[in-house]
């Protein structure tokens, strides 16, 4: 495939810009309609008002960051990709949202606004993938990494890259001593009572029984990057995640590994 060139690759993502403009128009006809609606409460309208904008402008961040990768700054990759990522999680929550009102105007709203984000996303997601380096599956991957005595990695089974980490230290909210667990989807703080058991097995490689000590916790679906039925460990990127909503109200999200098993990793 012929590799496209520096001054088509502007041209491509200057013509996303203008695509950005629609889209603009339809996120002020959602707000100017939200605005008028007299069954929602002053709260909950600025509540919806406040998604709206924030899935355009996080498109709108993403096309800025498209523009400084496409000129060499690869640096900013992640958080081009961080920006696409929010800005289709609060576009579904705005769905979400309008849904619950059950209007045909509001349904009118949603079309136009899935197809307005579409001609902005795909383009931008297409192009990150051509331009960013092509994350390269590794024959052998050793998933378990010991840092330390008292910290541990688990590296993505295809890629290689670090998908979790597990480590003793100072939690930032809670300012205690505590087993810090970071996976794909957020951190918590894990009781230091944990930390021995944890470790050992992870020292064995027994990521099921890790993993089931884990979801006994509260506020965790076990380890985030874990597909039980693979018995693997995948990144971000392999693992897809995508967020769930309910009457405008996050409900979950949902990873599907390489092989198509799919699974709740957060509630």
């Amino acid at each position: 495939m012929k590799k496209k060139s520096k001054s088509n690759i502007t041209k491509e993502v200057w013509k996303i810009r203008d695509l950005i403009q629609d889209l603009e128009f339809v996120k002020n006809d959602i707000i100017e309609y939200l605005e008028k609606n007299k069954d929602l409460g002053k709260n909950t309208q600025e509540i919806w008002i406040s998604d709206v904008k924030e899935f355009y402008y996080n498109i709108v961040g993403a096309w800025e960051m498209l523009s400084s990768v496409s000129k060499g700054k690869k640096q900013y990759g992640d958080s081009l990709k961080g920006f696409l990522y929010t800005a289709k999680s609060f576009l579904a929550k705005s769905i979400s949202e309008l849904e619950a009102l059950n209007e045909e105007k509001a349904s009118m709203l949603i079309s136009q606004a899935k197809k307005a984000f579409e001609n902005c996303y795909n383009p931008m997601f297409n192009m990150y993938k051509d331009i960013m380096p092509v994350i390269e599956i590794q024959d052998k991957v050793e998933q378990v990494e010991k840092v330390s005595e008292s910290e541990y990695n688990l590296r993505c089974s295809l890629c290689g890259k670090v998908a979790v980490v597990f480590r003793l230290g100072t939690w930032t909210y809670t300012k205690t001593e505590s087993l810090i667990y970071r996976g794909i989807t957020h951190e918590v703080a894990l009781s230091v009572k944990d930390a021995e058991r944890i470790f050992k097995l992870l020292e064995k490689g027994d990521l099921a029984s890790v993993h089931s000590i884990v979801d006994d916790h509260p506020s965790c679906e076990g380890i985030y990057a874990y597909c039980p039925e693979c018995d693997k460990i995948y990144c971000w990127d392999h693992y897809n995640p995508i967020q769930e909503f309910d009457d405008g109200f996050y409900d979950c999200t949902v990873g599907t590994c390489p092989k198509g098993h799919e699974r709740m990793i957060d509630d």
